[in-house]
């Protein structure tokens, strides 16, 4: 009987001691590694400026995974390099972790729209709403269009150009006309300065201004001045005396 207690007590101790040892090997070879890796970290690199395939292979190496996200404009970085990276370069996270991208778009363009026989009150709007800046207008007489409207533009249309990008216009004064030397009519009676200017092709336009210089219906002031040079067909201010 004492000799069967004593071999079942000896059984016990060598399992015990089995069981022990591969507690031991368990906790050396895999529990411990385990719970170091878990508090290990590891530094983003900086990915930003990268493109896809060099961002993904960067992270890679250091244990991180890679997801892209919406591109976007960005006129600092080429299109289809990384912008924008989250977590941010140098911060410290846990092996696995995912860093997200956000791929630039490059420069963002704008269409040069048409301003071809549009007001050039119609051509500015445009011009502003579509991200551009009005730039150098200038007039050209012109035979097929009449006047204000514009005949043509640079850049031309359809081109994608930056933002802010001038846009300038020649914009019809309508059909050719001679230029004639602006007469002096003040001090003459309103009716002869009308037939004089008529007579040059020149457009009078009256402004009536209390006077006890001159008679009334008299030219007491003109614009353009004398001696000017003129279209034909320039308004001229006349400025006549009343009481």
């Amino acid at each position: 009987m004492f000799k069967i207690v004593l071999r079942e007590a000896a059984l016990f101790v060598v399992c015990a001691v089995f069981v022990g040892a591969v507690l031991l090997f368990l906790l050396d070879k895999a529990i411990m590694p385990y719970v170091v890796r878990t508090g290990e970290l590891v530094e983003v690199p900086d990915i930003v400026d990268l493109t896809s395939a060099q961002a993904r292979r960067t992270l890679a190496r250091c244990g991180l995974q890679f997801k892209l996200q919406e591109p976007r404009w960005d006129e600092s970085v080429p299109e289809g390099r990384v912008v924008y990276q989250n977590p941010a370069a140098f911060s410290m996270v846990k092996p696995g972790r995912t860093v997200y991208a956000v791929p630039s778009m490059g420069t963002r363009l704008y269409e040069v729209p048409d301003l071809h026989k549009r007001s050039l009150r119609q051509a500015t709007l445009w011009i502003e709403q579509g991200g551009l800046g009005v730039g150098e207008v200038s007039e050209e007489a012109s035979l097929e269009l009449k006047e204000g409207l514009v005949i043509r533009q640079a850049p031309l249309p359809g081109q994608k150009v930056p933002a802010d990008t001038p846009v300038s216009v020649v914009v019809s004064s309508g059909p050719p006309r001679e230029v004639v030397e602006m007469p002096n009519v003040v001090g003459r009676p309103l009716d002869e300065a009308r037939s004089g200017l008529a007579l040059l092709e020149l457009q009078a336009t009256v402004r009536y201004e209390f006077s006890t210089a001159y008679m009334p219906n008299t030219v007491i002031r003109q614009v353009p001045e004398a001696g000017e040079e003129v279209k034909q067909g320039t308004a001229v201010q006349l400025v006549v005396s009343k009481l």
